[in-house]
This record gives structure tokens, C-alpha cells and sequence, in this order.
């Protein structure tokens, strides 16, 4: 993640004393909570406008980060946020379903004044995955905030089915007749198999092939010169004819 560190923190950050917050937003069902480790609030834009500020409550020790860790792979990294000291009549929003709602951690300095200096660091941005409750006399809350490449690790199952489509799509038929469709046996490239075949006079069937085959083969045997039984005809016929024309003579 680039970091955009101003002036005026970088000057902060070298001076003698330095004076170093955490500000943490989570963002609950039933609204924003924004807090800070210091013992003071503090007026912060989420968005870097001065004009629409957020009180960050200030929760001093009862409230704890873990390592911020960053590596080169291509990985998710997580970050934990626990606050102690919480009476158990105000731990309701710790039992909200807020997985997957966005978290975000910056990082800032104060002045000599304890003023924030404008422009802190946003050091972590990802999505609230878990949350361990402590109950007691005084109750603890664990959280964990994720990088949402996390969701990379995640299996998402998706079906090829017309339920599975109806929870995301309810308008679309796409899937219609996917389950009739499973077991039925199609023909492709090939005739309708009711088709009767043509037959012959005994009853036969016969291909057009067939047929022209035999024919073929009558003629060459009946006719023209294919054979001695055609030659013998061909003499008779013009002998026939020979008689014929000195009859007329």
C-alpha cells in the first residue's frame, strides 16, 4: 500500500518526543465505531475533508493493535484489535453479524499540544472477519480485521442450476431445464428414427444405390456390346433387317 506521509507528520515522526496514535473505524450494522488510543477524543475526517469530521472516542490502554505486517508475496495479511474494560450492559454491537463489513487503521501523530497533526496514515484497510467475546465482571473484545484478499482462500461453490441462479438472478430462466434435460438421451447429426424405409414389390427394402446398381448391370447385360448374348442378338437383328429390305426388292 503507498504511503502518503505529509510534511508535517514526517516532521513529527523525527522530532524528540514523538507522540504516535492509532484511530480505528469499524463500520457495525447498527452504525460507525470510531476510537483512538489516546485518553482524549479526537475529530478526524475518514474522508480528508475538514468540514464533515468524526469524533474518534479515546480509549487509552483498554484498547490494543497488533503488528501491522506487510510482505513483498503476494499474500493476506490480517490485523487483530481487542478492547478490555467494557461492562457487559454496552457489549451488545460486539454480537452483531458484521463479518465482511469493511475496518480501516490510521496511523498519526500529535503535536507538542496534543493536537493531531493533519493527515494521518492509513496503514490498514480490510474487511471484519471474527469477533471472540471474554465474558466477566468486566468483558473483552477480540477482533480481526482482514485483508481482503483473503477472499482469494475462500472457496466460492456456484451450480450450474436453476436454484442456484434464482438466489442471485430471480428473473432468469437460463437454468430452466437444466435437471429435465440431465438423462435425456439426444441424437445429433443423425435422422428421425421413426422414418419407414422404401420397399419393393416382394416387400424388400431397397437403397436408390441398389436400385441403380442392378440396372445398371441388366444393361450392360441385355444390351450393346457387354457380352456374347448381345452380340448374338445384334447379329440377328441385322440379319432381320437385311431379309426385310430384299423382301421389298
Amino acid at each position: 500500500m503507498t504511503r502518503d506521509l505529509t510534511t508535517a507528520a514526517e516532521d513529527a515522526s523525527q522530532a524528540g518526543v514523538v507522540r504516535p496514535v492509532m484511530l480505528v473505524e469499524l463500520d457495525f450494522p447498527s452504525g460507525f465505531v470510531r476510537v483512538n488510543s489516546t485518553d482524549r477524543t479526537i475529530a478526524l475526517d475518514p474522508g480528508g475533508s475538514p468540514s464533515q469530521e468524526e469524533d474518534f472516542l479515546g480509549v487509552g490502554r483498554l484498547g490494543g493493535v497488533s503488528t501491522v505486517g506487510e510482505s513483498s508475496e503476494l499474500q493476506a495479511s490480517g490485523v487483530k484489535l481487542s478492547l478490555s474494560g467494557i461492562p457487559p450492559a454496552h457489549i451488545a454491537a460486539a454480537f452483531e453479524r458484521a463479518q465482511g463489513r469493511p475496518g480501516r487503521i490510521w496511523l498519526g501523530f500529535l503535536d507538542q499540544t496534543y493536537r493531531l497533526v493533519v493527515d494521518p496514515v492509513l496503514v490498514f484497510s480490510g474487511l471484519i472477519d471474527d469477533t471472540t467475546i471474554d465474558l466477566g465482571a468486566l468483558a473483552k473484545v477480540t477482533l480481526s480485521v482482514e485483508n481482503r484478499m483473503i477472499a482469494w482462500e475462500r472457496p466460492k461453490v456456484r451450480r450450474y442450476t436453476n436454484e442456484d441462479q434464482q438466489q442471485r438472478f430471480a428473473d432468469d430462466k437460463f437454468f430452466e431445464f437444466v435437471n429435465p434435460t440431465v438423462e435425456k438421451e439426444l441424437l445429433w447429426g443423425v435422422g428421425s428414427t421413426n422414418q419407414v424405409p422404401r420397399s419393393t414389390s416382394r416387400g424388400a427394402a431397397t437403397s436408390p444405390s441398389a436400385t441403380t446398381s442392378s440396372g445398371s448391370a441388366a444393361s450392360r447385360t441385355s444390351g450393346g456390346d457387354g457380352g456374347e448374348d448381345g452380340r448374338a442378338q445384334t447379329a440377328e437383328r441385322t440379319a432381320a433387317r437385311e431379309r426385310a429390305s430384299q423382301s421389298w426388292t
